[in-house]
């Protein structure tokens, strides 16, 4: 349904979130973000890209 786009953008709206708002941009991030992250078939994009901190 969506693509590695979608999935980038994703990605850093919620690595945003979790930077600004900690715990609160967190439950934000599980509550908005995560569901619709779930449809789409791409691994971590910030992985691919060296920017994810909580995979490496």
């Amino acid at each position: 349904m969506f693509g590695r786009k979608a999935a980038e953008k994703l990605d850093d709206a919620a690595a945003a979130l979790h930077r600004i708002g900690g715990g609160t941009g967190d439950a934000i991030a599980n509550k908005v973000i995560a569901p619709i992250r779930r449809r789409v078939d791409t691994d971590c994009t910030r992985c691919s890209r060296g920017k994810c901190k909580e995979h490496n």
